[in-house]
């Protein structure tokens, strides 16, 4: 029978209480990578190491406090931004616990464990109405209950055990062999959703106030399916944007997205006590599926004309605004357009004290400039057999690992410091059931 949130505070360990009390500064101080945990082995010409330790998993609540840190819902977006000019650029009206441009929130994150393989599923998740905070300010015992609720509630569960990555060359870096994505650890890989920022910046750069020209640089820098607009002045000639520049300013507004969440997860790793680090040492596409290993199970579309297929969605769970899960991208756009106004609706809670007289100030896009979006995606995917032309719709580039950290390792090699008491006393203070009468952790049997 699963333990209720309230049941998980009651019976959690002092440490939790250490962790939620721990100084942001002091995280911050703290923040080092951390690579050896319980029961791993390192061979090497200098770290020559075999861990006595049983590896251990994280708990429950540690890995919901981690989840919760890395991409939690945390309220309402304020929104506090002229409604009549600017705000409908706005995406969503939840607030996470890292920004986004536009509060797109294009980035979900998958986690692997010993148990299985999950998505957390936060983009259809909202508040209570008029609830600006979920979590400041609130009692202890509310705050930890509100976070195992809000984990529980968004992990769908993609398959028993864990997740097979590439465990050597070529999908995964050299030093990284030895210890990614071991048992005990907890692997969190954020995966941007590329076609939901491109999108609504095209309503920003194509509406009538901007009216950007873009252009293929591929193609003599001819219009990019937009030339109908050029004649007519609905777009200036003048203020040209290629195509290139424009998707290399989505992937830099996307990629910092996954960047927050693992910087968020580092973070919290301090205060509980955690190892782990942050890596690139994994090639996208053997980690999404599209190689020799499952990975995150992606599917991967064969339409590019130039170059290898694309990883495109996990069917059902976490899907791009692209064929094939529509008909062409004119259809895709209103996928978009659909999903993005259904946060606008009415019975959706906002921050404001009058939501809906601000609701009304907010202009939507007009059937003209919707066109152009249309005509523009589709120039794209009919010219290069995808969209983006140059990135994939759906991208992966940074892995977060915890982990328990083997303290003998760091008293080993390292003079003291290397590891803080949030560290040394970790098994103490969080799993009083399985610390050995020195205060460390399970040796292996």
């Amino acid at each position: 029978m699963t333990t209720s949130p309230h049941d998980v505070f009651q019976q959690a360990p002092p440490g939790l209480v250490d962790a939620l009390h721990y100084p942001f500064f002091q995280s911050v101080f703290d923040r080092k990578s951390r690579r050896m945990a319980l029961g791993m082995e390192l061979e090497a010409e200098y770290f020559k190491y075999t861990s006595p330790y049983e590896p251990v998993p994280l708990s429950e609540i540690e890995e919901a406090l981690l989840l919760m840190a890395a991409t939690g819902l945390n309220g309402l977006n304020l929104g506090d931004i002229d409604p009549s000019h600017g705000a409908e650029a706005l995406v969503q009206w939840t607030a996470r616990t890292w920004p986004s441009s536009c509060s797109n929130h294009g980035t979900e994150l998958f986690f692997t464990n010993d148990d299985g393989l999950y998505f957390l599923n936060m983009w259809g998740l909202v508040p209570e109405p008029g609830e600006i905070s979920t979590i400041s300010g609130k009692p202890i015992e509310q705050q930890v209950e509100y976070i195992v609720e809000l984990s529980r509630r968004a992990k769908v569960q993609l398959q028993d055990g864990r997740a097979q990555l590439p465990t050597g060359l070529p999908g995964l870096f050299e030093f990284n062999h030895w210890n990614a994505n071991k048992d005990g650890t907890t692997l969190f890989i954020p995966v941007s959703n590329m076609t939901l920022e491109y999108i609504n910046l095209l309503f920003i750069y194509l509406s009538p106030e901007y009216r950007f020209s873009i252009v293929d640089e591929q193609a003599g820098y001819a219009s990019a399916g937009l030339g109908k607009a050029l004649e007519s002045g609905r777009l200036d000639a003048n203020r040209q944007m290629g195509m290139i520049d424009l998707e290399q300013r989505v992937i830099s507004m996307q990629v910092v997205e996954s960047a927050f969440i693992c910087q968020n997860l580092n973070m919290a790793l301090q205060c509980i006590g955690l190892g782990g680090w942050t890596y690139t040492g994994y090639i996208a596409r053997f980690v999404l599926g599209g190689e020799d290993v499952p990975g995150l199970g992606f599917r991967f579309s064969d339409t590019p004309k130039r170059g290898p297929d694309i990883p495109v969605g996990v069917d059902g769970v976490y899907e791009a605004f692209v064929p094939p899960y529509y008909s062409d991208m004119r259809e895709a756009v209103d996928g978009f357009l659909e999903a993005k106004w259904a946060n606008y609706e009415n019975d959706v809670p906002r921050a404001h004290k009058e939501p809906d007289r601000v609701a009304q100030l907010i202009p939507r896009p007009d059937d003209e400039t919707i066109e152009l979006v249309k005509d523009y995606c589709q120039y794209v995917h009919e010219t290069y057999g995808r969209f983006p032309a140059y990135i994939d719709p759906m991208y992966q580039r940074l892995t977060c690992q915890a982990q328990h950290v083997d303290p003998d390792f760091y008293e080993e090699y390292y003079p003291p410091g290397a590891v803080t008491e949030q560290h040394l006393r970790h098994f103490e203070r969080w799993h009083p059931d399985l610390v050995g009468p020195d205060g460390k952790p399970p040796l292996r049997k």
